[in-house]
């Protein structure tokens, strides 16, 4: 089962920021590499491995943020929980959860390990019942639980 990661309005403008000033980028790129070969002083190696960059640069961030918000979700399946964002992901095993905490106050969802070490699920709240589920379906032991406690900062 797939669950969406669930990003906050302020990561959706700070996208679309970022896709901005790499059109920005790649435009103003592009017409100094355009200027630069119309010009009558030849181009050294160095301009034209500069040039290329600059105009790649842009196209690989605006690939990394589409990646991102196209691919960037949690996956239960086989025994195992895929974390995946963007190019990145990471696997744990059901097997080694203990705990689900649901946080009602903060509505949000923590996913407690074996090692004490703590996972902070970030979906939409009304997928917290059915993505928890499913985690007990596989594991059996987990226990879950609700608090309604304001998170604590060290």
């Amino acid at each position: 089962m797939k669950f969406k990661y669930k990003f906050s309005k302020t990561v959706y403008i700070l996208f679309a920021t970022m896709y901005l000033l790499g059109a920005v980028c790649l435009v103003w790129n592009l017409i100094r590499l355009f200027d630069a070969t119309n010009s009558t002083v030849a181009l050294d190696t160095y301009a034209i491995i500069r040039n290329v960059l600059c105009i790649a640069l842009p196209i690989v961030l605006s690939i990394f943020i589409t990646a991102m918000i196209i691919s960037s979700s949690y996956q239960i399946n086989e025994k195992k929980l895929v974390v995946k964002f963007g190019f990145i992901s990471d696997k744990y095993d059901v097997a080694d959860l203990s705990q689900i905490i649901k946080n009602v106050k903060t509505n949000t969802l923590s996913l407690v390990f074996k090692d004490e070490s703590t996972l902070k699920i970030v979906i939409d709240g009304s997928l917290f019942d059915d993505f928890s589920a499913t985690l007990m379906k596989m594991n059996k032991s987990i226990s879950y639980g609700e608090t309604d406690e304001d998170n604590k900062k060290k």
